[in-house]
């Protein structure tokens, strides 16, 4: 019960925050300083009331599924892995052909427009990660090649189908491999078949889609390393992590930062012996491996650096909400430093809650970085209620499970392509245009009422399966079930999935493609735990 209020308690102080800050726009509350401790008193109070029913749900998992003792059937199962992967990844891609056929010849959404241009101009930057920009540009050059950009656009959306299909098989046969219970992989199936998140993402054009097989086959080839016994990585297996790894860090630039803090955590959790030092090599080949890569594309392509305006986007969301909530109460002296970086004339009207990018992409600091910093110090001491607000707001979607300003934070509807996903068609140069042509159109009217209308928020329940906000929490019931059984080395395989999410909280937004790589990722670790089986 103590492992469940561990879950439970966070879940319900989430729920107690996320209330407080959609109601009355601070978790805070005015008042003095008893004011302030009476409120957070009632604050500990509620979430030790709702975090009830969350102990008795999270009390159940943590009791886990006993499996069978079969051991005269491993070798069998691992002859048929291969046939029961393909098995897998033709169901999940054959599922996902009438949504190709709706989108027709692609989801040309999100950085697509951005990243051609790159392309058509010759001009790289390593704003978007370089790979994935040669990635997509290699079949939008072939559709010139054809005759068509959307021809190329088209072969763009089928082989990165067949990648995540295959992927998603793979992860089910280790499943198989692991005997785990057959309604498990059946329910897993028809997630990965029929959740629009997995069907629509597929046919996107975003870095996001590749980058999040490249985790999921991280991931569980670290928990086949640290965990599983009997499923040993071999030398040609070990090979083939280190490829996925460097490839997942050259396709996502935040990864890096998520790698650099797991590996530490990896190494010292491995022990003493075998595991870590082929842990720690393994390690080092991917970081050494990575640094070749990314320094041979940036020199091949000449590509410029990207902005550092990224990494301050919770820094500046900070200082624009205290000017828009404290601008009378400022010290005039404040006031005229803050003028330097957010000038009073657009950052009133600018400033969203959920969203940095209209502050971040405006904000002068080129002029005098180390003066940004030194002011931003200066007024989160004397404003540190309004920087936690300001923070929470911006994340909100990444941990409160009611959230819905992540599926609006761009607008909404079908008109615009704009909600839970981004499926509008971005503009192309005369002559480069990728043109929509549904051979579904019902269908897809259909896809759109759920990922651009948002009609998924008015079925109870179901709803909760769209949030991201449920797949940090299934991640972290993973970390208290692992610490309730004493297994403590299955929450290493976890470790990169965690500090990913810590880069997640300093984004400018929260949207679903950023915390996709999770989503795809716990539905398969989530049972190996929570089995009760010996490792």
């Amino acid at each position: 019960m103590l492992c469940a209020f561990l879950w439970s308690l966070p879940v319900a102080a989430s729920f107690v925050l996320g209330w407080r800050l959609q109601l009355e726009g601070t978790v805070f509350g005015g008042g003095s300083v008893a004011a302030f401790a009476g409120r957070f008193f009632l604050f500990l109070l509620e979430s030790a009331v709702l975090s009830v029913p969350g102990s008795v749900l999270a009390a159940f998992f943590l009791r886990g599924r006993k499996q069978k003792s079969v051991g005269a059937e491993k070798r069998q199962k691992q002859r048929l892995a291969w046939q029961v992967w393909i098995f897998y990844a033709a169901v999940i891609f054959f599922c996902w052909l009438p949504v190709f056929l709706a989108y027709y010849p692609s989801v040309f959404a999100y950085d697509a427009e951005g990243q051609l241009y790159q392309v058509i101009a010759h001009d790289y930057s390593t704003h978007h990660p370089l790979l994935h920009t040669l990635f997509l540009g290699a079949f939008f050059r072939l559709g010139g090649m054809l005759g068509s950009y959307s021809a190329g656009m088209a072969i763009h959306s089928v082989v990165q189908m067949l990648l995540m299909a295959t992927t998603f098989g793979w992860a089910l046969s280790y499943l198989y491999q692991r005997r785990m219970a057959r309604w498990v992989r059946i329910l897993l199936l028809l997630f990965y078949a029929f959740f629009p998140a997995n069907s629509v993402l597929a046919l996107s054009t975003t870095k996001d889609v590749l980058f999040s097989a490249m985790v999921m086959i991280h991931t569980v080839c670290l928990y086949r390393m640290a965990c599983d016994r009997e499923m040993r990585m071999s030398r040609k297996e070990q090979a083939v992590y280190i490829a996925f790894a460097v490839l997942m860090l050259l396709f996502r630039n935040n990864a890096v930062y998520a790698f650099v803090i797991s590996m530490p955590v990896l190494w010292i959790g491995m022990g003493k012996g075998k595991a870590r030092k082929a842990y720690f090599k393994m390690a080092l080949t991917v970081f050494l491996l990575f640094a070749a890569g990314s320094t041979v594309l940036k020199v091949a392509t000449h590509a410029q650096s990207g902005s550092p305006r990224e990494m301050l986007s919770v820094p500046l969301q900070q200082m624009a909400r205290t000017r828009v909530v404290a601008e009378e109460t400022l010290d005039p002296a404040m006031r005229q430093e803050l003028e330097a970086y957010l000038p009073s004339e657009w950052v009133f009207a600018a400033y969203h809650p959920h969203l940095a990018d209209p502050v971040k992409n405006r904000a002068v600091i080129h002029d005098n970085p180390k003066g940004l910093i030194e002011t931003w110090i200066k007024l989160g001491m004397q404003h540190s209620a309004i920087y936690v607000d300001a923070f929470l707001d911006n994340s909100l979607g990444l941990w409160f499970l009611q959230d819905i300003s992540h599926a609006q934070v761009y607008g909404i509807g079908t008109e615009s392509g704009f909600g839970y996903l981004s499926t509008d068609n971005r503009t192309m140069p005369a002559g480069c245009e990728i043109v929509e042509h549904s051979l579904l159109p019902g269908l897809r009217v259909f896809m759109e009422k759920i990922v651009s209308d948002n009609e998924y928020g008015k079925i109870p329940v179901v709803r909760i399966l769209f949030a991201p906000a449920l797949y940090w929490w299934l991640l972290y019931l993973c970390i208290v079930t692992a610490i309730y059984r004493k297994r403590y080395r299955e929450i290493l395989p976890m470790a990169f999935l965690v500090a990913y999410y810590l880069t997640l909280l300093l984004s400018p937004t929260v949207l679903v493609r950023y915390m996709y790589p999770i989503m795809a990722t716990i539905p398969v670790i989530l049972p190996c735990i929570m089995t009760d089986r010996k490792i």
